[in-house]
């Protein structure tokens, strides 16, 4: 059976809470649906991730936003790679992980998810 879910680790940019952003399968495009409303207490961060997850990635019509902040969208680091919430009228993004930034470009092909099922 394919997979129609993954669950990713995901940092609010503005807060910097470690989150987990569910991605739903719809076509061929993984959608982003929603982002846990609770950050991972600070001790007990959630693992980053190891299981490839590949497609096209966007954002289903019903995302309310990052919990945390609000942003309407997400972006990956260039550097950590982490995935994080991003204002998608702004056009640069700095990386709630890291702290890295820079201009938003091009789009997202892969990930790494904590599971999929």
């Amino acid at each position: 059976m394919a997979q129609q879910n993954a669950w990713v680790r995901f940092t609010c940019s503005t807060d910097r809470s470690a989150r987990v952003a569910t991605f739903r399968k719809s076509g061929a495009e993984w959608r982003l649906v929603s982002v846990s409303r609770q950050p991972s207490a600070p001790d007990n961060p959630a693992p980053a991730g190891a299981l490839g997850v590949t497609g096209p990635f966007g954002t289903a019509p019903e995302y309310d936003g990052c919990p945390g902040c609000g942003n309407d969208s997400y972006a990956r680091c260039a550097v950590c790679g982490g995935l994080g919430c991003w204002r998608s009228s702004k056009t640069s993004f700095t990386c709630g992980v890291c702290g890295n930034g820079g201009k938003v470009s091009g789009s997202i092909q892969s990930i790494n998810a904590l599971d999929a099922g």
